[in-house]
């Protein structure tokens, strides 16, 4: 079994992957390509793609694969990537709780040359294409409707192999743990939406628009606001600190990782990567707050003090890395 490699990805790389059940089978033989599946890779060990639930985001180390050659990564090779990276990254994260449209990735297999039938949904290329495409860059010809093999043909991206390691049995155990808090917070984020769409009659499909909405309707925002605060969307973050107590405290960090290389490599990672992880809650609060000033609902109170307890966690994982280091 093998484990991706998180030493070999920088962020806006795109993780093309194949697994070997029937469906995967299927769309790599109906397009062509080696591979059957998308996931863009936005730091911090985190993917984000589309798949049967919806776009959501993933830890990368919860996926083994069988083969060492099951996935490929995709980086984009021009000079201009520092200024379009977080308009890529930023509309990857807008899109998360987007549902998955099958109809449209079938429509992508038999590579018709036509504008989005269902803009408001997703499917694995199309979201890692659009993404580019919102900094204004199309990595293929049609961005609406590509596939695997399109993208790993686009002049935009040259091809890193060999980016899977053997995992270790820890490794496949972690990957495998039932008590998994992505996938926690993916239903969380999912049935949210789906209970917004009910008592809105809207396409509401990100959090880009229940904002939106909860602006314009102030009626309905007293109800949404208490459906989120009941669904532990809040306080998410709590079963991080619960489940990895070594990332917000020195102490158990050395406990926790008494390998010397172990704790270089997680020091290295904290001490790297918390300062991009802030930027994004930063965008985010900033705008929480200016949508703030015109109602002053409490949906946009309780989204600033998520996002300035995010920002406090981020800088505490970050000094605890930097300590690692010394």
């Amino acid at each position: 079994m093998y484990i991706i490699d998180l030493n070999k990805l920088r962020i806006g790389d795109i993780l093309l992957t194949r697994k070997h059940d029937k469906e995967c089978q299927l769309i790599r033989k109906s397009t062509n390509s080696d591979y059957s599946h998308a996931i863009i890779y936005v730091g911090a060990g985190s993917g984000i793609e589309s798949n049967g639930l919806g776009v959501q985001s993933i830890n990368l180390l919860r996926t083994v694969y069988k083969y060492a050659d099951d996935a490929l990564i995709l980086r984009y090779n021009k000079d201009d990537f520092e200024g379009i990276i977080v308009d890529v990254i930023n509309f990857a994260r807008q899109k998360i709780g987007t549902e998955y449209s099958t109809s449209e990735a079938k429509i992508a297999r038999i590579a018709e040359n036509i504008k989005a039938k269902e803009e408001n949904r997703q499917f694995c290329t199309r979201f890692v294409a659009q993404s580019y495409k919102n900094a204004g860059i199309d990595v293929v010809t049609n961005p609406d409707y590509c596939s695997p093999k399109q993208l790993s043909e686009s002049n935009f991206f040259e091809t890193i192999s060999e980016c899977l390691v053997e995992a270790t049995k820890r490794e496949i155990e972690y990957a495998n743990e039932k008590d998994n808090p992505i996938s926690q917070q993916t239903d969380i984020t999912n049935k949210i939406f789906e209970y917004v769409r009910n008592i809105s009659s809207k396409d509401i499909q990100t959090f880009e628009q229940l904002s939106k909405y909860v602006l314009e309707n102030r009626d309905n925002e007293p109800e949404i606001t208490e459906f989120i605060r009941n669904s532990g969307y809040l306080k998410m973050w709590e079963k991080d600190i619960n489940k990895n107590p070594w990332y917000y405290d020195y102490d158990k960090a050395l406990e926790h990782w008494k390998n010397p290389e172990k704790k270089i490599e997680a020091g290295e990672f904290f001490a790297s990567s918390e300062e991009y992880t802030r930027q994004r809650f930063e965008i985010s609060l900033d705008t929480m707050k200016f949508y703030h000033k015109f109602y002053q609902q409490e949906y946009f109170r309780d989204q600033i003090e998520l996002y300035e307890k995010l920002i406090e966690l981020s800088k505490t994982r970050e000094e605890v890395g930097k300590k690692l280091l010394k």
